[in-house]
């Protein structure tokens, strides 16, 4: 009994997952074939289904951290030098319903261009923002991985304010319509949206 691991209940970070020595089913086979197969994918599967595990999972594929998967069965199969940068958007948690959406969306933004030395055009909109980060990156980096986590959270919050809800959803379509014309999304560079 001293053997057994313990169940990640409720962890979705897979480096903490890994780094606490915790159980993992290997899905790693099937997220290489998903990697190798196409470019834009939408994951839908009901909550607590571990979609937020398997973006950090791909997120740390792409960044190369070779070391979390050692005994799993990608890490033979993959070229760790590879290194992309990954932006990682999580709408549950940048904090729209204190901000608003389109300003946690902004301050989000700001925070992965610092992080990744990117700097915006002046009083740029948040579509413009999205698309000059991904050029950038495109442009300095190669292929930009993009992962979105809890796309639709800022308007399932929000189905008994349909009014706001509304807002909400025409913030996101802008947002997302329009960085759908940046560079780096029609070089076959992978996007998950889950």
């Amino acid at each position: 009994m001293e053997n057994l691991l313990n169940l990640p209940i409720g962890i979705q970070s897979f480096s903490e997952l890994r780094t606490r020595n915790m159980l993992y089913v290997d899905k790693t086979q099937p997220i290489h074939r998903l990697i190798n197969t196409g470019k834009y994918y939408f994951l839908s599967r009901p909550r607590r289904f571990g979609k937020s595990l398997t973006l950090s999972t791909l997120r740390a594929i792409f960044e190369g951290k070779r070391e979390l998967f050692k005994g799993l069965w990608i890490e033979d199969q993959w070229d760790w030098r590879q290194i992309h940068p990954v932006i990682h958007l999580s709408f549950s948690s940048i904090g729209y319903r204190e901000l608003g959406l389109e300003q946690a969306i902004r301050q989000e933004l700001m925070s992965q261009g610092k992080y990744f030395g990117v700097t915006y055009s002046q009083q740029v909109s948040i579509a413009v923002m999205f698309e000059e980060l991904i050029q950038q990156l495109a442009q300095r980096d190669g292929k930009v991985v993009v992962l979105i986590d809890e796309y639709d959270k800022p308007l399932i919050d929000y189905l008994d304010d349909i009014p706001l809800a509304r807002a909400n959803q025409q913030v996101m379509k802008t947002f997302y319509q329009n960085s759908r014309n940046a560079p780096a999304f029609r070089h076959g560079d992978i996007s998950v949206l889950c």
